[in-house]
C-alpha cells in the first residue's frame, strides 16, 4: 500500500481541504502503520510546544549591538586605511613616471619637442584636410557648426563604447551569479 501522501498530510502544517481529511482519516482507520506515525507526531508536536524557550541572558541585545558598532567601525576604519594605502601608492608609482619622464626630457629634450611639434602638425593636416573636404558645403553650413558636428559626433562615440563597457560588465557579473 502506498503510504506517501498519506504521511505527508500527517507531517505538513498545510489546511487540508475536505477530500484529503476525509481520505486520511479513512486511511487511518484501516492503516496501523500510519495511525502509529501519527500518534507519534503528535507527541513529538507536544513534547516541542512544552519545552521552555531559550531567553538570552540579560543585557545581551545591548552587547550585541554595541559589539556590532565597534565591528562596523573597525571595518571602516581598515577600509579607510586600505583607500589611503592604494591612493599614496598610486601617487608614488605616477611621481615616478613624471620624474623619470622629466629626467628624460631634462637630458634629452629633442625628441621630446620633435614628437610634440609632429603632433601638432598632424593635428593642423587634419584640420586643412576636413575644411578642404568640407570646403563644397562651406556656403550652406557655417564653419562652428562643423566643429559643433564633429564634437557631438566625438561624444556619440564616447557613449557608445562606455554603454557597451558597462552592458559586458553586467551581463558578465550576471552570469556568474
Amino acid at each position: 500500500m502506498n503510504h506517501q501522501p498519506f504521511r505527508d498530510w500527517l507531517l505538513s502544517e498545510e489546511k487540508l481541504s475536505a477530500d484529503q481529511t476525509l481520505a486520511l482519516q479513512e486511511h487511518l482507520q484501516s492503516c496501523e502503520f500510519c495511525r502509529q506515525t501519527e500518534i507519534s507526531w503528535l507527541e513529538v508536536e507536544s513534547t516541542f510546544h512544552k519545552i521552555p524557550q531559550a531567553q538570552p541572558p540579560p543585557g545581551f541585545t545591548n552587547r550585541w549591538q554595541a559589539h556590532l558598532s565597534e565591528y562596523l567601525e573597525h571595518k571602516r576604519k581598515r577600509r579607510s586605511w586600505i583607500i589611503i594605502g592604494l591612493n599614496a601608492a598610486i601617487v608614488i608609482v605616477l611621481l615616478g613616471l613624471l620624474t623619470s619622464q622629466i629626467w628624460s626630457l631634462i637630458q634629452a629634450p629633442g625628441p621630446f619637442i620633435v614628437s610634440w611639434f609632429t603632433r601638432l602638425f598632424t593635428m593642423v593636416t587634419i584640420y586643412y584636410t576636413l575644411e578642404d573636404l568640407l570646403l563644397p558645403f562651406s556656403w550652406s553650413i557655417p564653419f562652428l557648426a562643423y566643429v559643433g558636428l564633429f564634437f557631438l559626433v566625438g561624444i556619440i562615440s564616447f557613449i557608445s563604447v562606455l554603454w557597451l563597457a558597462t552592458y559586458r560588465k553586467l551581463s558578465f557579473a550576471r552570469r556568474i551569479l
